[in-house]
């Protein structure tokens, strides 16, 4: 699954124009209404995934939260290259991220890979436990089923933080908030 997310890039500049234009690895592909990007979340209080749905110019204005459904001016998240961090910053962001990425290695590779995660879903679901139904305020476990009312059915793969987990559905992961530790 791919997500366009704001990156940085060795030209990026200051201005609203040059950095709003960057879009996952790539400076060809420009941000629009419907792409996808990491903003802060007035409703959650937290930088999440976000749909842009009005922009000026080259610019995100409005944005909707994929969490909580919330819909409210665009603000970037905390260290984003939208959100005025420094060219170098932006750079470096965008070096680790392609190498995170794997550019350069085959697309076999990460075939494989979406078709072994795919395989894993099926298995946890074929194993007939009991799935939860998905709500940011209940907290999660690795490994339990539930049922997400957008995405379907899934499983929680990994704990990233205290409040986020990444969930694999049929259509690839995603990264969902749940409730802290009391």
């Amino acid at each position: 699954m791919t997500n366009l997310r704001p990156t940085g890039s060795s030209t990026s500049s200051s201005s609203a124009a040059g950095k709003s234009s960057l879009a996952h690895g790539s400076a060809s592909k420009k941000l629009s209404a419907g792409s996808e990007i990491d903003a802060w979340c007035t409703r959650c209080r937290m930088d999440l995934g976000h749909r842009i749905v009005a922009m000026v110019g080259t610019a995100p204005k409005r944005v909707i939260c994929q969490t909580c459904g919330s819909e409210h001016n665009f603000r970037p998240a905390a260290g984003s290259a939208l959100g005025g961090s420094t060219v170098k910053a932006a750079a470096a962001r965008a070096g680790s991220r392609d190498r995170a990425s794997g550019e350069g290695r085959s697309k076999t590779t990460g075939t494989k890979r979406q078709e072994q995660i795919r395989a894993e879903w099926e298995a946890r679901l074929a194993s007939g436990a009991p799935k939860r139904s998905y709500l940011p305020t209940e907290r999660f476990a690795v490994g339990d089923l539930l049922q997400h009312p957008k995405f379907g059915d899934g499983y929680v793969r990994s704990l990233i933080s205290p409040n986020k987990v990444t969930i694999a559905f049929s259509t690839g992961e995603r990264t969902l908030i749940h409730a802290p530790e009391p």
